[in-house]
């Protein structure tokens, strides 16, 4: 038998160790014995010729990626590959964030200020209370503004100087009123 016979085999097996290992978890023992064969089927055929060599070795440096990429697109499909890796309707943090979207609808809404903002405070939009963050001045109860943006959680708002038809909230009776708190720093 000749160098490029063995040098075939010795190919053969470290394709073989390497799907086993793709398959079959072995702690990368299967991996390196795969390298190894790999090392000994390019000495080989380097031993039979150097041109055989050359072409053997560009060969596999071609192959080897591909079947590699091959081999993980069937994985991705197995038992174990469906324990690792997560397919996207089963992880959370893939699904898309409802509560940021309904946020990201409400920039350019007006409102009402329900708060004495000197950096942030509640506002009043649609009948709904929101937590806020002025933009840069601070803004009085009962100030008209609007919500510039949204960055993560936060809503973002600035004061409209322009007089604007926003509702104001009405009480019946004095019970239903909201209390108003002083703010202890002005």
């Amino acid at each position: 038998m000749d160098f490029w016979f063995w040098a075939s085999i010795f190919l053969g097996l470290s394709l073989f160790f390497a799907v086993l290992e793709i398959f079959v978890p072995s702690g990368g023992i299967l991996a390196f014995l795969s390298a190894t064969m790999l090392l000994a089927s390019i000495v080989l055929a380097f031993q039979s010729s150097p041109l055989f060599g050359g072409f053997f070795m560009l060969g596999v440096a071609v192959s080897i990626p591909v079947f590699l990429w091959f081999a993980f697109k069937i994985w991705s499909n197995t038992f174990i590959g469906h324990r690792i890796l997560l397919q996207p309707e089963e992880d959370p943090a893939l699904q898309p964030n409802t509560e940021l979207i309904a946020l990201k609808q409400l920039i350019g809404k007006q409102g009402v200020a329900r708060s004495k903002m000197m950096l942030s405070g509640q506002i009043e939009i649609d009948g709904k209370r929101l937590n806020a963050i002025s933009e840069s001045e601070s803004i009085e109860l009962g100030d008209n503004v609007i919500i510039t943006s949204v960055d993560g959680i936060n809503i973002l708002v600035r004061k409209v100087t322009a007089s604007v038809d926003v509702p104001e909230k009405t009480a019946t009776n004095k019970t239903e009123q909201e209390p108003t708190i002083d703010d202890p720093f002005a």
